[in-house]
């Protein structure tokens, strides 16, 4: 059986992450925003090409205020600029290790759902040949098999 992920990760290493996650999360969280899945869709988006043009206007505004219409505050804008700064990197970091996290658990989920397959169609096969056992195992797995619309009864094994 190939193992995709054979890495032990030490329960102290993840609570310690996970304590450090949680701080900086306490940290951030009364200068973050939540939106709807509504209010992010009909959102201005920024992308890299967007972040210059962005800087460029800033630049332009508060080099000529007769640029800046009455109805733009200026020192908004100037703080909405640095909350970009300062949170670009943290997103650039935070985006990094989510897609290495889901990765790591893609592995380490194939590996064990493939091991539990195996399990599965040993149990199957023990229980047509009447082991001891097999057959209340089979039935209890076989009620969350995948496919079996989860909370069915199976289907009695011939034998």
């Amino acid at each position: 059986m190939q193992n995709l992920f054979a890495i032990a990760i030490p329960d102290a290493a993840l609570k310690k992450a996970l304590g450090y996650f949680q701080q900086g999360a306490d940290e951030l969280r009364p200068y973050l925003e939540a939106l709807t899945p509504d209010e992010r869709a009909a959102m201005l988006k920024m992308g890299a090409k967007t972040v210059d043009f962005v800087q460029k206007a800033f630049g332009y505004a508060r080099g000529n205020p007769k640029f800046v219409p009455d109805f733009v505050d200026l020192d908004e804008f100037d703080h909405d600029l640095a909350a970009l700064k300062g949170l670009t990197p943290i997103q650039m970091l935070l985006a990094g290790l989510a897609l290495d996290t889901e990765s790591t658990m893609m592995l380490a989920g194939s590996d064990a759902y493939a091991a539990a397959l195996v399990i599965y169609n040993n149990v199957k096969f023990l229980a047509k040949n009447k082991q001891p056992g097999a057959q209340a195992a089979y039935d209890d797995m076989s009620t969350q098999f995948p496919g079996n619309g989860g909370g069915r009864s199976p289907k009695p094994l011939k034998g």
